[in-house]
């Protein structure tokens, strides 16, 4: 507390002039004006050093030297006014000790003040003073000298300790104002360097929402001078929604942090800004006004919305994906009619396979295109995945409902202009309806997923409505299904075997394996029954694999001139790993490889056309026959067997046994049989059951022949006598020719 040092000298010096004038008349003079002189010139240097701290530069903090001075010069004092009790008190008549008492009393309390802020000098100041204050007191001839006694050092302990708090207390000031000095500092330095830096920006708003206070990065931003910007409307640059929202979250008058607005500025440009904002309050009254952070996330903005479009919406056809279309088929529940539909594309497959994909996504978006224009108020559309689509129909009626899905079928039906072809397709549609309020979105796409099901296996192109009746075929397809999955462990499937037979010898140059499956309660199932159904359920592979190493491992206990024939499901042939069970069969039977032969259906080419290719040429590389079965019965095509290197057509039963009128079904074999003998292929005929149909086939010149008329199907362990009983047949006959020939 420098600043008060002259105020307190000139205190100093107007005291001990009235004391030294009251001592005087009962001490000597001369005692008493050299006591006078040291006050006044302990009182002359403190004014002198003061007048020198004011004029060297101000510091931080205290040295330690000018503390001690400090001290020193605190201690000294009070021994000079110590010395005013100690030595004439006790002189003194009670007025002038009155006078003193409370003169010492005063210069402890204002001395300790002035030197609180260095507690050292303002100790020794206070602890000397007391001592000729006590001093005094003891020495006069007081009736309460002792309680006067206490009462002095009780005051000089109260002030000692108030000094020091007081200066504890100044030095928490003083710290916490540098602080905060050093901590504004920083703070407009930061200011000024966001302001001309950093992508974000700042401004006020004044009551109104008008601009009072703008940076030079808002101002850049928005191509306006500072000044053009003032005291217009922040409001202007908003779209209507964001004006909304924007002036209801300032009437609430609370802080508000990024709140997301549109921006259209003067060019026309739109932006998206993150708005932050605290008010300006002034003496409890509502805010006049608004601090603001602004920044452009417009970037981030694009990035979320097209994270949340790739989340909710087909990527390849702009429709709302499975979840999407859940949801919107949900949110349209009601106590109104509401049916869900699934719609499959017929042939789409085909366009895949045979063109590719990229004129597979092509067609996809094309149909997506047609689907649109069927959208309305009452009818959702979306991509459940793949070739399937969903619709929702909402207050409709069933006809209503089965006349739209049937319109958008011929739509489709159109053809499409792809860049590699012009095609057509069909559509397959299962509709369900809700039927009570307890059914909900996912048992109406359930539904409608069997009555699909059901189409697609009774009339393809059709619609059909879910009923009871196909949820329980449902059911029993899934039991089906989990009776096939149990048949293969349990050992109910098993191989019968039909021979092949050289028309020109009658000799059985290989058996077709046949599977069969035994169920414990159905007996005998069909193979067209349970084959399909291995293909969709995807255990196929397991059972295909295992009809390869059961027929392999069979045939190889046959004669060496024997082979066996084994049929592949297109479904198989995209699984990499069947060239592998084929080698292993092989090897783990002993069989020799040209004794096996593997007959695809022309569905395969379809598929699989590159991987057929290859599939065939290493079968073909270790000696293994291919026989392409069923030949004219799918999409026959000569592309395939000139590329090809097949080595059998068999013909389908249908041709040789159907209801076709026989002239159609001649001209058809004889036609296969001499394009296949000009390919060098050899030819099987199925379905012959009689003698006539042998020898209408020897005569067309057919290789070989299949059929009831040879055997029926036989078990593995009838194998062999049939083979016996046909060689005895077959020598028995030789001699009789012998005699004959003769």
């Amino acid at each position: 507390m420098l600043r008060f040092t002259p105020v307190m000298m000139v205190a100093n010096v107007v005291n001990a002039a009235v004391s030294a004038h009251i001592v005087s008349t009962k001490a000597g003079a001369l005692a008493v004006l050299v006591w006078l002189s040291l006050v006044v010139l302990a009182a002359g240097f403190a004014i002198r050093s003061w007048i020198d701290a004011q004029r060297r530069p101000g510091r931080g903090a205290a040295s330690p030297r000018a503390i001690r001075r400090a001290t020193w010069h605190g201690a000294g004092l009070g021994l000079l006014w110590g010395a005013l009790p100690a030595l004439w008190f006790a002189e003194l008549t009670g007025g002038g000790q009155l006078l003193v008492a409370t003169l010492v009393t005063g210069m402890i309390c204002c001395g300790a003040f002035a030197l609180a802020t260095v507690p050292s000098a303002a100790n020794g100041y206070v602890v000397c003073l007391t001592a000729g204050g006590l001093a005094g007191v003891l020495g006069a001839d007081l009736e309460h000298a002792i309680p006067l006694v206490v009462l002095l050092l009780a005051y000089s302990v109260a002030v000692c300790y108030a000094a020091v708090g007081t200066a504890r207390l100044y030095v928490d000031k003083v710290t916490s104002e540098a602080e905060l000095t050093e901590r504004g500092e920083v703070i407009q330095l930061l200011l000024s360097e966001f302001q001309q830096n950093a992508s974000d920006w700042l401004f006020e708003l004044d009551a109104e929402q008008r601009f009072q206070d703008v940076s030079p990065r808002l101002a850049e931003i928005v191509g306006l001078s500072e000044d053009d910007l003032l005291k217009r409307p922040f409001a202007d640059w908003l779209s209507a929604a964001s004006k909304r929202s924007f002036a209801a979250t300032c009437e609430a008058g609370v802080a508000f942090k990024g709140l997301l607005v549109e921006v259209v500025l003067d060019d026309g440009t739109r932006r998206w800004w993150s708005i932050s904002a605290s008010p300006i309050v002034q003496r409890g009254r509502r805010a006049s006004g608004w601090r603001c952070v602004g920044s452009d996330v417009s970037d981030a903005k694009t990035a979320k919305d097209r994270v949340i479009w790739l989340a909710t919406t087909d990527a390849l056809t702009g429709l709302p994906n499975r979840t999407t279309f859940r949801d919107a088929a949900a949110s349209a529940l009601s106590p109104t009619a509401l049916a869900v539909a699934v719609l499959d594309l017929d042939g789409f497959k085909g366009v895949n396979d045979s063109l590719g994909h990229a004129a597979g996504d092509q067609l996809l978006v094309a149909v997506a295109r047609r689907l649109k224009t069927f959208e309305s108020a009452s009818i959702g559309v979306g991509r459940l995945g793949g070739d399937e689509f969903g619709l929702f129909f909402e207050s409709m009626g069933q006809s209503e409902v089965v006349s739209t899905l049937r319109a958008i079928g011929s739509a489709i039906a159109q053809p499409f202009a792809l860049d590699a072809a012009s095609v057509v397709i069909g559509t397959t549609a299962g509709v369900a309806f809700r039927t009570d309020l307890q059914e909900n979105v996912d048992r109406l796409l359930n539904e409608a997923d069997t009555a699909l099901y059901a189409a697609k296996h009774g009339s393809k192109g059709s619609v059909a409505v879910f009923d009871a009746a196909m949820d329980q075929a449902q059911q029993e397809r899934r039991e089906f299904a989990e009776d096939l999955r149990r048949a293969l462990a349990a050992n109910e499937l098993w191989l019968a075997f039909q021979p092949v037979v050289d028309i020109a010898t009658s000799r059985v140059v290989y058996f077709e394996a046949l599977l069969r499956w035994t169920h414990p309660t159905k007996g005998l199932v069909p193979p067209d029954r349970f084959i399909a159904v291995a293909e969709t359920t995807g255990l196929i592979a397991e059972i295909g694999k295992w009809v390869l190493k059961t027929a392999t491992r069979i045939a190889a206990t046959w004669p060496d001139d024997i082979g066996v024939a084994v049929n592949l499901s297109p479904v198989q042939l995209g699984d990499e790993r069947l060239d592998e069970m084929v080698f292993g069969a092989l090897a783990k039977s002993g069989l020799d490889a040209h004794r096996l032969e593997l007959e695809l259906t022309e569905a395969v080419f379809i598929r699989h056309g590159e991987r057929a290719r290859s599939f065939i040429e290493k079968m073909n590389a270790v000696g293994v026959r291919i026989a392409l079965d069923d030949f004219g019965t799918g999409f026959s095509s000569l592309g395939y067997l000139t590329r090809l290197p097949v080595h059998k057509l068999k013909i389908d039963r249908s041709f040789v046994s159907g209801q076709t009128a026989l002239k159609e079904r001649n001209a058809v074999i004889s036609a296969v049989i001499s394009m296949a003998r000009a390919l060098s292929m050899e030819t099987t005929a199925e379905g012959i059951e009689n003698e006539a149909e042998l020898a209408w086939i020897r005569g067309l010149g057919c290789n070989q022949g299949q059929g009831y008329y040879f055997a029926k199907p036989l078990r593995a362990e009838d194998v062999q006598p049939f083979l016996d009983r046909r060689s005895r047949r077959r020598a028995r006959k030789a001699r009789i020719s012998e005699p004959l020939a003769c």
